[in-house]
């Protein structure tokens, strides 16, 4: 491209015939240089200035290449974050599941075996009652069967003013040594300190007149028949008990 100072220095051959007007020539040439010398210094301006957009579009490029990079490292990194919690989160609930079903389990477990210990208790108290019933009705039936062994207290008479005092007749006493008595004695009360062992010191010792005391038992009371004052028989022999043949179980009964 030409310069306007090329322009303006360049000179045109002279010719004899035909030429053209010198003047208007110049003068043209002068117009065409300052249209020129502007437009190329416009052209200067705007080289310069897309010189400097050009850079600017490189840093834009470089710019927009780091930040591309940068957002497919904070995608790559979001996305590795967000699976790893997603892991965690998995690893989490499945640690908790099984936790909980471990722990769901444990309390059955226990529930199952508390209601076991309670049916137990109940069993077992149930059987506890059972017995205690049936040794009571053990002792009602060996208190019963002791009624034999007491003699009936004969009735006072009146007193009688007109007639007499006469000796009250003597209370009919059973012959306890014409049988033998079979009596089902529970198996408590052949330990020391029983009924039987009560009534061996009673028929060992008869002259007493009553059984040694226990803390647990109250005394069985013999009622002693009614004798007159007079003519008592020291000399009459004391009726015992036979308890050689004396029998237990629970297939026996009283005789």
């Amino acid at each position: 491209m030409m310069t306007p100072q090329e322009v303006s220095e360049h000179a045109f051959a002279k010719a004899s015939f035909g030429g053209y007007n010198m003047a208007m020539v110049d003068e043209f040439l002068d117009l065409l240089t300052e249209d020129y010398t502007a437009l190329y210094k416009e052209n200067a301006v705007l080289k310069s200035k897309m010189k400097v957009l050009v850079d600017k579009v490189e840093e834009y490029r470089s710019t927009e290449d780091a930040m591309r990079k940068a957002l497919l490292t904070a995608q790559r990194m979001a996305d590795e974050m967000v699976a790893e919690a997603e892991q965690k989160r998995n690893t989490m609930l499945q640690s908790v599941d099984a936790e909980v079903r471990t722990r769901r389990n444990q309390l059955v477990q226990e529930v199952a075996n508390e209601e076991g210990r309670l049916e137990a208790a109940r069993k077992a108290t149930a059987a506890y009652v059972a017995k205690l019933k049936e040794l009571y009705q053990h002792e009602m039936d060996y208190l019963r069967s002791l009624d034999q062994f007491t003699a009936p207290v004969a009735a006072e008479e009146p007193v009688q003013t007109a007639q007499p005092e006469q000796p009250a007749p003597k209370a009919e006493e059973p012959d306890l040594t014409a049988d033998t008595i079979t009596i089902e004695v529970p198996v408590e009360d052949k330990s020391d300190g029983g009924l039987y062992a009560e009534l061996m010191e009673l028929n060992m010792n008869p002259a007493e007149g009553e059984r040694h005391k226990r803390p647990s038992r109250q005394p069985i009371e013999r009622p002693e028949a009614e004798e007159p004052a007079e003519e008592e028989d020291d000399t009459a022999p004391t009726k015992r008990i036979d308890f050689s043949n004396l029998q237990f179980g629970r297939d026996y009964e009283i005789k």
